[in-house]
């Protein structure tokens, strides 16, 4: 397994609230790829207090046991801890995550908001995740998306960690073959991917892509990681 990551602050922001961890690591005689990315919101601190929260836990997890049972209640527990936060700071944030898992042939992914995973399999990319977003749930009603709609709501969630008691995640799971990939990233970056054609070869340089990102003009915080299995 081959491991690439970049997070880029952004030409914008003060700070860069995106959060993530990539390893690989051996379990049971088998490597194994992991790859977190969290984006988060809220003030300047605390976007990045919520997303930290979310990543440093689950790397404490995987670092500390040899399969996946116990992850959701992790991330239940992130939930609870970013909502008490705020109760004490006076302030509202939360955070994306998508979390993938691959070994032996077989990946998870644990999901919630709009940062996203992909698999790229015989050239062809191929999003597994699905959108917690205003964006999406107008598309799936079938309405219009003009362009006030969606400069109004393209940074909307409807769902994230942090915000209510319960948060749901999103599970998808599935098989992977020798050269395929997967590709996770924050909005900052698949902004790009879905106004642009992206060939494979473009992802072999992330820092690129990340320049054309902020050259197309992309203000937000970047972050993208390709493990190659």
């Amino acid at each position: 397994m081959k491991l690439r990551s970049i997070t880029d602050i952004g030409i914008k922001r003060e700070d860069n609230q995106d959060n993530y961890w990539c390893s690989r690591l051996g379990v049971s005689g088998e490597e194994v790829g992991i790859v977190c990315i969290c984006d988060g919101m809220g003030g300047l601190d605390d976007g990045y207090l919520a997303s930290k929260i979310v990543v440093s836990a689950v790397r404490d997890f995987f670092l500390s046991n040899s399969d996946i049972d116990g992850l959701l209640d992790i991330l239940k527990k992130s939930n609870e801890e970013i909502l008490n936060v705020s109760l004490k700071n006076g302030s509202k944030m939360g955070t994306t995550c998508t979390i993938l898992y691959c070994k032996g042939g077989k990946y998870f992914c644990w999901h919630i908001g709009d940062s996203r995973c992909y698999k790229i399999s015989n050239g062809c990319m191929n999003k597994l995740t699905e959108d917690h977003s205003a964006l999406e749930k107008y598309r799936k009603e079938g309405k219009e998306i003009s362009e006030s709609i969606w400069k109004k709501y393209r940074n909307m969630l409807t769902r994230c960690l942090g915000v209510k008691e319960s948060a749901k995640m999103e599970v998808y799971e599935g098989s992977y073959s020798d050269g395929d990939s997967f590709l996770l990233c924050s909005d900052g970056f698949w902004h790009y991917l879905d106004e642009n054609d992206v060939s494979i070869e473009d992802l072999s340089d992330l820092g690129s892509m990340v320049k054309k990102c902020i050259s197309a003009g992309e203000t937000d915080n970047i972050t993208v990681a390709l493990l190659e299995v």
